[in-house]
């Protein structure tokens, strides 16, 4: 008579497969598996992907979690590749931080029409046997992908305020004369 309890962890001890692990974060019943679990804890559903309890099993798979690194990497440094072809001069700071805020909200909480090309990259095992995925029509096309005409119109909005504020600044300065040389 010497068993132990069933541990609710013991799962997480398990190796699954880079396969296994993208139907964890992307399967159809993670919704479903997520109500059940909130509703034996008499608690709310959240909205979106809820990756942090996710992430044991994912870490676990070493595999998918470089990859999930490498493809967040990739596309950050392609959006700024992107941004620095648009030549908006003072602005491409801030055009570049709002796509990379919203690449990064997509890629956390992911819309369900954007799983499909998100487990399509994950598993591209050609991808990803560098630092970077070198593959750029692939994370151009995944940009495109993940950039709604909200996300774009934010990115031109920050990059509009960085130009806006940047003129201000200037022609106050010009306005205000620090020599003492007065007006006759």
């Amino acid at each position: 008579m010497n068993q132990q309890p069933q541990n609710k962890n013991s799962e997480l001890g398990k190796l699954i497969t880079t396969q296994e692990a993208v139907n964890l974060l992307f399967g159809e019943g993670w919704l479903n598996e997520a109500v059940r679990i909130e509703d034996e804890g008499n608690s709310t559903i959240s909205a979106g992907l809820d990756w942090l309890n996710r992430l044991p099993p994912v870490i676990l798979n070493l595999s998918l979690f470089e990859r999930l690194s490498t493809l967040r990497v990739s596309l950050n440094r392609e959006i700024k590749l992107i941004v620095e072809t648009w030549n908006l001069g003072v602005a491409t700071t801030a055009a570049t931080e709002a796509a990379m805020t919203r690449i990064k909200q997509h890629l956390l909480s992911p819309a369900p029409e954007l799983i499909p090309y998100l487990e399509a990259t994950l598993l591209q095992d050609d991808l990803y046997g560098e630092e970077f995925i070198s593959n750029r029509e692939v994370l151009k096309f995944l940009v495109a992908v993940l950039l709604t005409d909200a996300d774009k119109e934010e990115i031109a909005n920050q990059a509009a305020n960085s130009i806006r504020a940047q003129v201000i600044s200037q022609v106050n300065f010009l306005e205000k004369p620090s020599t003492g040389i007065t007006q006759s």
